[in-house]
């Protein structure tokens, strides 16, 4: 009697009978969209309820440090940078890249037709003390891609700017986190055409001269505080307009 091992079988089945993805062991899960939370949801029900009512020309997307914009502390910057260019806010606190797909997959920019798109999320991916799992700078990048890639099919005329992830730490390049976060975003570089996708680098304004991370304008060596977040957007400012077609906010 011949004996036909499991996997020779398994491997010998149909696609259809779904097998196949079953075995697939290389899916990263910083690019299967999923859902954050019911917190979350009811925001993404506000943003959804927003858009649904008005088109807006220039989307933030990203994790708490866009969130951010949102708090009272934060509104002079937005008001002098974003407010004005009919934008919208869509980070979310805490969020992963596999959320934001969600995110996005799920309305968020439907219906939509921005003129420029900003992107700045990974942070929490590499997070190894508060969340159950952690991703590795390869994954990140798949996860940053597979967003650009949902961006492009549903808005294809918007210009996407996509930033380096913010450092962390006090010595970004001497911790673990930071060191994927960097690993993560040289691999990101590469997906900007100049074209549809740009790539902008403002890391600088959160360091100091021998590279260690300013704690005047990021104290929990995590967040950009107002007059951090003031120093971003100022540092993105020449790209935004110019993409956005408009006049430098100065």
């Amino acid at each position: 009697m011949r004996f036909v091992s499991l996997l020779a079988l398994l491997v010998a089945a149909p696609v259809s009978l779904g097998i196949c993805s079953v075995l697939k062991l290389d899916v990263n899960p910083a690019e299967v969209p999923v859902p954050q939370g019911a917190w979350a949801d009811q925001r993404h029900a506000e943003k959804l309820a927003l858009e649904k009512t008005h088109k807006y020309d220039l989307l933030l997307v990203g994790d708490s440090i866009t969130h951010n914009f949102e708090k009272p502390e934060y509104q002079a910057v937005w008001d002098q940078y974003f407010g004005p260019r009919n934008a919208l806010d869509l980070g979310y606190s805490g969020a992963r890249t596999e959320n934001i797909l969600w995110n996005l997959e799920n309305g968020e920019l439907d219906g939509q037709s921005p003129k420029v798109i900003t992107l700045m999320i990974g942070t929490n991916n590499a997070d190894e003390t508060n969340y159950p799992t952690h991703h590795t700078g390869e994954q990140i990048y798949g996860g940053i891609r597979a967003i650009l890639q949902l961006m492009r099919k549903k808005t294809p005329r918007a210009k996407i700017l996509l930033l380096r992830c913010f450092p962390f730490g006090d010595q970004p390049d001497h911790n673990s986190r930071g060191i994927v976060l960097n690993r993560a975003s040289e691999l990101a570089k590469g997906l900007a055409d100049n074209r549809h996708v740009f790539w902008c680098d403002v890391n600088h304004v959160f360091l100091n001269p021998d590279g260690s991370l300013n704690r005047s304008v990021m104290p929990d060596a995590l967040h950009p505080n107002p007059e951090g977040a003031r120093l971003w957007a100022q540092a993105m400012e020449p790209l935004v307009s110019k993409l956005m077609g408009d006049k430098p906010r100065s």
